[in-house]
């Protein structure tokens, strides 16, 4: 197993899709947390140093999380893509073996990320405060760091169960914003928030916000789990499907 998980990250480092992901988290998690600051108290936004105000600064992990998701499903479906998934059975006629290898991987490079980004947000958005006279954040900032790797472990995880589902990267990609994007927060969230929050993205939301919104949606400890509930369920089901399925 451990040389599995070794040959999908050098897989990742050997492709551009890593890098892009990488650069667009730090990238949009840094323009995020400038913008919140210095659009604070303008337009309606919430004062600077407010409740609303920080917990929206440090609300980063929709980045992370989306681009985990993304993660996971190119480490599949880019290789249904490419053909690369044959040598790869080949190599490991033990198919279960190279689907918990890039289950593990996904996790683990989902978490990274979510810490890297808030861990960003944070080296970007003390200072910024510091420099406006704000030096308490009143928000658990280091609940919202636990979340946001959580969250990101999770949907990396829900990305290999789309990508082995679906086998093509793009519609899978595609998908996976259509659900997220318009059907659970344009549409669920909206009108039936009672089911929305036991949902996927309602739960990535409650372990990763600390905002008034979040009394609507479970408790941190409730979506955590349900959360890691939608990842091991759906992953499992997925690998269950795709590995009885003829690679050709």
């Amino acid at each position: 197993m451990k040389n599995l998980i070794k040959v999908e990250l050098l897989k990742l480092r050997t492709t551009p899709a890593l890098w892009i992901c990488t650069a667009l988290v730090a990238g949009l998690t840094i323009i995020s947390v400038v913008t919140n600051i210095l659009l604070a108290g303008k337009g309606g936004a919430p004062a600077l140093g407010t409740f609303e105000n920080v917990n929206k600064v440090f609300s980063v992990a929709a980045l992370s999380t989306m681009v985990a998701l993304a993660i996971g499903i190119v480490m599949v479906a880019g290789e249904y893509r490419h053909r690369t998934i044959v040598g790869s059975y080949l190599a490991e006629p033990r198919r279960r073996r190279v689907v918990a290898a890039k289950l593990v991987t996904s996790a683990a490079l989902g978490a990274v990320a979510g810490a890297v980004a808030f861990g960003l947000a944070i080296a970007v958005a003390l200072p910024m405060f510091a420099a406006k006279g704000i030096h308490h954040m009143p928000v658990d900032v280091t609940r919202m760091w636990w979340g946001a790797v959580l969250a990101s472990a999770c949907f990396g995880m829900l990305g290999v169960a789309l990508g082995a589902a679906a086998r093509n990267t793009v519609g899978a990609i595609i998908g996976a914003v259509i659900w997220v994007q318009i059907i659970e927060v344009g549409l669920l969230q909206r009108t039936v928030p009672a089911l929305a929050k036991w949902l996927p993205t309602g739960a990535g939301v409650a372990v990763t916000n600390a905002g008034e919104e979040t009394a609507s949606l479970l408790s941190p400890g409730a979506a955590a789990l349900v959360l890691v509930a939608w990842a091991v369920g759906l992953t499992a089901i997925s690998a269950k499907v795709s590995l009885s399925r003829e690679v050709a």
